[in-house]
């Protein structure tokens, strides 16, 4: 059956080929271009899956070429350049590396890291390399320690999706084509009964403390 007939099978109380003071034709063109866009929108939806997918895997290429180049550095190097030049703390190295402060000191000293940290350490040099790029993000390490604002009561610094293994929510947060509770959506999608009931505050001696949420 043809749009015009099935329009046509449906009037009621109209003359024949007008459907409430619209011919059969302008009814036949907007069901067209309903299907039109219908179409293109299956398309459209296709291909930004394509472009989204296409992106990542340039950008993990990206990681990845960058990693081993940082590699052919030595650990001492390594450190120096994620200690010194961009700031990062012993216990962010450790935490990132998932190994103790201890061992990062030790590494300081006499480069005896092993092969698979000495690929971590690259890594990660790589990755904040990455983020400044596509940020563009003057103080990468800084920034993958900073709280996102999610609200009152919810934390998550850049930092705990690296450390998840969320590297394309960190780097679309870094670079601006998605927010913070946008990415958790995607990675946590139970982030919001995280929530907790305290907040940090300086007390007065400048330590942090804790106190309640006020309602």
């Amino acid at each position: 059956m043809t749009l015009a007939a099935a329009a046509a099978s449906e009037a009621t109380g109209t003359a024949a080929g007008v459907i409430a003071g619209f011919s059969l034709s302008a009814l036949d063109e907007t069901r067209a271009l309903a299907l039109r866009a219908d179409y293109l929108r299956t398309d459209v939806d296709m291909l930004r899956g394509q472009v989204l997918e296409l992106h990542g895997a340039v950008r993990r290429q990206e990681l990845f070429d960058r990693t081993l180049d940082k590699a052919r550095m030595s650990i001492t190097a390594l450190l120096e350049q994620l200690a010194h030049e961009r700031g990062m703390g012993w216990c962010d190295i450790a935490e990132a590396l998932g190994v103790s402060v201890s061992a990062v000191r030790k590494w300081r000293k006499d480069g005896g890291a092993s092969p698979n940290s000495r690929l971590k350490l690259a890594r990660l040099a790589a990755l904040l390399d990455v983020i400044e790029r596509v940020g563009p993000i003057d103080d990468p390490a800084a920034w993958m320690e900073m709280d996102l604002p999610l609200g009152p009561g919810f934390f998550v610094r850049p930092w705990d999706l690296y450390l998840d293994g969320h590297l394309d929510a960190l780097l679309d947060l870094a670079g601006h084509r998605r927010g913070a509770a946008q990415a958790l959506d995607q990675v946590r999608p139970s982030w919001r009964e995280s929530r907790s009931d305290f907040e940090v505050v300086p007390d007065a001696d400048g330590e942090p403390s804790l106190r309640p949420w006020e309602k």
